[in-house]
């Protein structure tokens, strides 16, 4: 291993230094509001890990860049791809690898969640020695992949998709066909999810968790109307190779990928697939994450 990417969780406070933050955010940090205050912890942390972790690598021999924004990483570039922040960070980076194993590093357990960390900063070097000397090796997460009417996004989603309204108070109308079994619906939106996702926004809308090793999509429709004439028999369930298929019924939909990463606006009409075909992302993953 001769060259890494390092990439950081930007802190609320580091956020706030830049030219696109906002007035109220500025008033409040002037004034030393509580909020901003019970920031702090969490900010010293994640500067103290990014620190731990820059000179392990380099201590190790390896070769570090830092990302300054999220970008394309061209395989072959770098070694690995160090995360030091929680899952959104890995959600943020991931967009952008291919075959580049990604070693995430949760620099706040009390504050960040981290179903994507192998290890702390604290456990940081007994891990890249592993690594290092071949006992640790990654594991490969199913993506999902979007089309729309023939066209397929670049970016493959490594937790889960939206299909909804881009209104979020507006109802949802589509189409859904899974196999040969096709419904129109009216809902507050489809859920899609991928096994690495489950754990999140399917699960607490009513969804299973499944094993990271699950190479099946699961959808969950949100709320389905409730009407007398709206008794759906597709509400939820495992999803193969084949995919999801939506036709959209409104004016203004759209899909969102791994919650704010990207958003793909779909019109009346517009065909959408959801296939769990996308390059795989490979992650060091203690057991039991």
């Amino acid at each position: 291993m001769k060259k890494a990417l390092l990439v950081t969780k930007k802190t609320l406070l580091e956020l706030s230094e830049s030219m696109h933050a906002s007035e109220p955010l500025r008033r409040l940090i002037l004034a030393g509001d509580r909020l901003i205050a019970q920031e702090e912890p969490a900010h010293l942390k994640t500067i103290a890990a990014r620190e731990i972790v820059r000179n392990t690598l380099q201590d190790a021999g390896i070769a570090v860049d830092e990302a300054g924004r999220s970008r394309h990483i061209r395989d072959g570039r770098y070694d690995i791809v160090v995360v030091v922040g929680g899952d959104g960070t890995v959600l943020d980076i991931s967009r952008f690898l291919d075959s580049t194993p990604v070693l995430a590093v949760n620099p706040s357990p009390e504050t960040s969640t981290g179903n994507f960390c192998a290890t702390t900063a604290d456990g940081f070097a007994g891990v890249l020695a592993e690594i290092l000397a071949g006992e640790f090796k990654p594991i490969e997460l199913t993506r999902l992949h979007v089309t729309v009417d023939g066209k397929r996004f670049a970016q493959p989603a490594l937790n889960d998709a939206l299909f909804a309204n881009k209104v979020p108070s507006a109802t949802s109308r589509y189409i859904l066909t899974i196999d040969r079994d096709s419904e129109p619906q009216k809902s507050s939106g489809v859920w899609i999810s991928t096994a690495a996702g489950s754990t999140g926004a399917i699960f607490s809308a009513g969804g299973t968790r499944r094993p990271l090793t699950d190479r099946d999509l699961q959808y969950l429709v949100r709320e389905p109307c409730a009407g007398r004439r709206d008794r759906y028999s597709l509400k939820g369930g495992q999803v193969g190779r084949s995919g999801i298929e939506f036709v959209s019924r409104m004016i203004r939909g759209g899909i969102y990928l791994d919650g704010r990463r990207s958003a793909i606006p779909v019109d009346f009409g517009s065909v959408v697939r959801v296939t769990p075909d996308g390059t795989p992302l490979r992650i060091f993953l203690k057991p039991g994450n």
